[in-house]
């Protein structure tokens, strides 16, 4: 039992225009050094030259964005006889995956260098949305060590089978 008490969860609030909860995530990761005025100047502003750009629902973009960077697996280094082994595992859709998600599309904005912070957000997410670009990689390049791992798992038909329900 732990001495210390369990943190509880915090909830976070939708954002005040789109009235999204992941687009709260987005802007309080884009913030640098408790800027949070200008956090929200570059989100909404890349929000709205995506829904120039495209013609469809800003937020509607980013939430398919997100969905199609949403990792399903995750993998894990354990230590198994003196070896290194990654195990995957499963992610249930819940916050965890959509995190993960979120620090790649914003690893992809930071990897992009020459312009500012508002076109590489837009940039990202519409790469993301036309399943393009670093944070696409990246989640290919989990899933393929997932699948080449997956007899490390528990149950390695299930770890298979959520890599190849996106394929189709």
């Amino acid at each position: 039992m732990p001495r210390r008490p369990l943190n509880k969860k915090r909830i976070l609030l939708p954002d005040p225009i789109y009235n999204s909860v992941s687009v709260h995530m987005l802007i309080n990761r884009v913030l640098k050094s408790g800027k949070k005025s200008v956090a929200y100047r570059i989100v909404y502003n890349a929000l709205k030259e995506i829904g120039e750009a495209t013609g469809k629902n800003p937020v509607e973009v980013f939430e398919k964005a997100l969905d199609n960077v949403t990792p399903r697996v995750e993998v894990k280094p354990r230590r198994r006889a003196g070896a290194i082994q990654l195990v995957p595992r499963v992610l249930r859709a819940g916050d965890r995956s959509k995190a993960t998600a979120l620090r790649w599309v914003l690893e992809g904005c930071h990897k992009r260098s020459g312009q500012p912070m508002l076109n590489r957000v837009k940039n990202e997410i519409i790469d993301a949305y036309k399943k393009t670009g670093y944070a696409i990689r990246k989640k290919d390049e989990l899933h393929k060590i997932a699948v080449n791992n997956a007899m490390y798992a528990r149950k390695p038909q299930t770890v298979i089978n959520a890599v190849s329900q996106i394929a189709l």
